[in-house]
């Protein structure tokens, strides 16, 4: 009789049988109903997630509890709930939080329609020219017609009585808002468009407008299907989401410690001023919405400036990145050979490299207390360039979590479609391949 490790292997590799580009997606991935919510750098394709989740459910009884450290905009939260499956997703992003609130919150239909209405009525009743922020740089990012269409649509939003309602808004205003400022969609980092291209931003209301009405064509989306799943009974999912705003470096609460039979994720790939700024692109928004409406609080540093997310983010502070260096060479050898290259080269790559493995390796701790012994860890990682060599983060993470008595069961290499980065970055090359690193805590 097959091992569990055995019937995961046999499985991806019949799959590879099939198919050698299977695990691409290319032509098979669609936003559908929750995963089109909202735009978000680098999100993880769907059906992916889903049909990975699927694989350990066929293998294993008893997969209840899903885990996603970097939870970002929530794929693999959505897949976890259409399956029953609790749920618990952590990001130092206030943006990721809100859109999985929003994908997870209750799914009164009727009354949402009733708001949406009202929320309309507002808008056209709506006169004032009042601008309702005011943060570092305003007039640099938005226009003074922008500044006040945002701001009726910031009023309408804030006057709707109910919460769960005003964070389905806040989702839809997020891309009305990165939609409408001076900066370039070209990339997700904050640069300013050319000067004649200021002034060519819609109306915000009908962007607004047209966005609202996507979600909740979306959100009667998944509702059909968790009704059909019987995963809905009086308008709440049966899954149990925990979701938290914070730094998964820090340790967990006693009730999380192996709490989860799954972890499925994909970490930030290391380095934010040359990959994915997360911040940057979520800065914005998050100065336009009311982030009280957030179940957890928002810490202040993380909004101070467009900087702030990201450099809270692993790998985003530089200080003290070859501090205690020795261990972490004495515990990857990749990580050591990669490093020996860099200082060769005289880069500042050192100092990128050194402090995301730093920062990653000081969360493997606090994620693996998470989750129970026989826990499947599911990492999807992108192996980048760094001064123009190659890092190999996945061998880099399966050293790091071999020291840490968890055992390697196999690797999915697959090729991505389509992943937008930011423009004129040279890393950008380097993200056309992903592994997906399959292990087993014991």
């Amino acid at each position: 009789m097959l091992s569990v490790d055995e019937k995961i292997i046999k499985k991806i590799h019949s799959l590879y049988d099939v198919d050698k580009e299977y695990w691409s997606f290319s032509g098979r991935s669609k936003r559908t109903h929750c995963h089109g919510f909202i735009k978000y750098p680098a999100m993880m394709v769907p059906e992916m997630q889903g049909e990975l989740i699927d694989l350990f459910l066929s293998v294993r009884e008893g997969i209840n509890s899903v885990f996603d450290p970097f939870v970002g905009s929530g794929t693999t939260m959505g897949e976890s709930i259409i399956r029953g499956l609790d749920f618990q997703g952590v990001d130092i992003n206030p943006l990721a939080i809100l859109a999985c609130e929003t994908k997870s919150d209750s799914f009164y239909l009727s009354s949402l329609e009733e708001k949406i209405n009202l929320l309309n009525r507002r808008l056209i009743l709506d006169k004032s020219e009042a601008v309702e922020v005011d943060f570092p740089k305003i007039d640099k990012w938005f226009t003074p017609r922008v500044k006040i269409e945002l701001s009726k649509i910031r009023r309408a939003i804030t006057a709707e009585p109910s919460k769960w309602a005003r964070r389905f808004f806040w989702v839809a205003f997020s891309d009305t808002v990165r939609d409408s400022c001076n900066s370039r969609t070209s990339t997700y980092k904050l640069h300013i468009k050319p000067p004649g291209y200021l002034n060519d931003t819609s109306c915000c209301r009908d962007l607004f407008v047209r966005k609202i009405e996507s979600n909740f064509n979306l959100k009667k989306e998944q509702r059909e299907l968790l009704k059909e799943r019987g995963l809905l009974p009086r308008s709440r999912i049966t899954s149990t989401v925990d979701l938290q705003i914070s730094d998964i470096r820090k340790k967990p609460n006693k009730h999380d410690y192996e709490r989860h039979d799954l972890l499925i994720t994909s970490p930030p790939y290391g380095d934010n001023q040359t990959t994915v700024p997360y911040g940057q692109f979520s800065y914005l928004p998050l100065m336009w919405i009311d982030t009280k409406d957030l179940r957890n609080s928002v810490p202040d540093n993380l909004l101070l400036n467009s900087s702030s997310i990201d450099a809270a983010s692993l790998g985003g502070s530089k200080r003290g990145a070859l501090l205690n260096i020795d261990r972490l060479r004495g515990l990857s050898k990749n990580f050591s050979s990669s490093m020996d290259i860099l200082l060769k080269s005289n880069s500042s790559g050192v100092g990128r490299l050194s402090s995301f493995i730093r920062d990653l390796d000081d969360s493997l701790d606090n994620i693996l207390l998470r989750m129970k012994s026989g826990g499947f860890l599911v990492w999807t990682l992108g192996n980048r360039h760094i001064s123009g060599n190659k890092i190999p983060l996945n061998e880099i993470l399966r050293e790091l979590l071999e020291n840490r008595r968890c055992s390697f069961i196999t690797e999915i290499d697959r090729t991505i479609p389509f992943k937008r980065m930011a423009s004129r970055n040279s890393s950008s090359q380097t993200m056309n391949e992903e592994k997906v690193l399959i292990m087993t805590k014991r």
